[in-house]
């Protein structure tokens, strides 16, 4: 099981260089804590805890669909771009009022 992520609410954009804004921060920690779609899950993680933003920004450059979505923190475009996992991470994270409409 992997280890979650915890969502911090004081965001600061420079500490967080894989997210464009604190909803892109809230929809790629529900995708890393809760998707089971590993390709995604990983994804969100490594931009969230590894990636620098010239890697963050090359990263969205070049992907569509949903993490594309993400990356903009449009929930409602990310969540009909969502396979079912990652659907269900959407509203599981929605549910418990960590993500930003």
């Amino acid at each position: 099981m992997k280890t979650k992520l915890k969502l911090n609410t004081s965001y600061v954009p420079s500490e967080v260089k894989g997210a464009n804004g604190y909803k892109s921060y809230t929809l790629l920690t529900a995708v890393a804590n809760y998707s089971e779609n590993e390709v995604c899950s990983n994804q969100a993680r490594w931009l969230l805890t590894e990636a620098t933003k010239e890697e963050a920004d090359r990263y969205y450059g070049g992907c569509g669909g949903f993490m594309g979505a993400v990356g903009s923190g449009n929930f409602i475009l990310a969540y009909n771009r969502a396979d079912g996992s990652n659907r269900e991470a959407l509203v599981e994270a929605l549910g418990k009022g960590e993500i930003e409409l």
